[in-house]
């Protein structure tokens, strides 16, 4: 993966949860907003995955089929190799492309706007 390639407008989730209370409503909100951004006009350019969110780009994944539905539409997705060997899922990772964190830093600060939810 270049490190030069620039993405207006990313999304950073450091989780396979949306927020921090409760891990079923948590997978459900994840759930939700994965499913929201796959229809919504004004997708982001990237979704960068790093931490447990790596889980999401894996083939076991519920959410898998959002992420692809995101890839599709042109949203880069992009998962951190350090979550993944961290995780043991390197050979699982069936969705998006495999980046350094010096690749996902420079990917954040070229970019107009970062949403991290």
């Amino acid at each position: 993966m270049s490190e030069f390639i620039e993405y207006p407008v990313v999304v950073a989730l450091n989780s396979s949860r949306f927020g921090q209370g409760n891990p079923r409503l948590g997978e459900s909100l994840m759930k939700d907003f994965l499913h929201s951004l796959a229809i919504e006009a004004n997708r982001p350019d990237a979704l960068l995955l790093y931490n447990s969110a790596v889980v999401l780009a894996c083939s076991s994944s519920e959410l898998h089929e959002e992420l692809e539905t995101l890839e599709k539409a042109g949203c880069a997705v992009i998962a951190s190799e350090e979550s993944l060997e961290f995780y043991s899922l390197k050979e699982q990772k069936t969705c998006g492309q495999s980046a350094s964190m010096e690749a996902m830093t420079a990917i954040l600060m070229r970019a107009d706007k970062v949403i991290k939810p």
